[in-house]
């Protein structure tokens, strides 16, 4: 597979992209797919940027947020992902950082991973706050969300955030279709 940078593609070719990259490692890996179900697991996991990581880490803006609010109290990527009170500007902010290291990375598992990251950040604001944080259409969405969710590394708790996206897409479209039907 050719690694080239996804940045200042338009975003129906990314879409795209993310079908061919998710089918390509699923090929690759046959019946291993678990590598990239515990890749994504320790990704969820992180707690954000540290000063001693190297190149890749989570941009430094999203670090006030992940930090720790009390002592022992962490919130991972996972749970700003999953939590329906996430502030905007974080879910930005981790959507952002799995797109440039999608971008980034020569490795497949990883793209893969951040990719699904990436998606699982668009599916927060979608399901929890009606916004979609993308230009790509509902219907190219609910195809990368239904993609997604059938990967069989999936965690279950994405599996359920992306079918929950890809019906909030649906009803966007049915909700479009029926408005355009009315104004004829």
């Amino acid at each position: 597979m050719k690694n080239e940078s996804i940045s200042g593609l338009e975003p129906r070719k990314i879409a795209h992209l993310v079908g061919l990259t998710l089918n390509d490692v699923q090929n690759e890996m046959g019946d291993d797919s678990a590598t990239i179900g515990e890749l994504l697991q320790i990704r969820l996991e992180e707690a954000g940027y540290s000063a001693d990581e190297k190149a890749g880490a989570w941009p430094k803006a999203i670090e006030r947020w992940l930090r720790p609010r009390r002592a022992g109290a962490r919130r991972s990527v996972g749970e700003f992902l999953l939590d329906s009170r996430s502030p905007l500007r974080t879910i930005k902010e981790i959507r952002r950082g799995a797109k440039d290291r999608a971008a980034r990375t020569d490795d497949d598992a990883e793209r893969t991973v951040m990719t699904t990251i990436y998606f699982a950040a668009i599916a927060n604001r979608l399901v929890f706050h009606g916004q979609r944080l993308t230009t790509y259409s509902h219907k190219d969405l609910c195809s990368s969300f239904e993609k997604l969710r059938a990967q069989p590394w999936m965690p279950a708790a994405l599996v359920e955030l992306f079918a929950k996206a890809e019906q909030a897409c649906q009803e966007k479209m049915l909700d479009r279709r029926r408005s355009q039907e009315h104004s004829d």
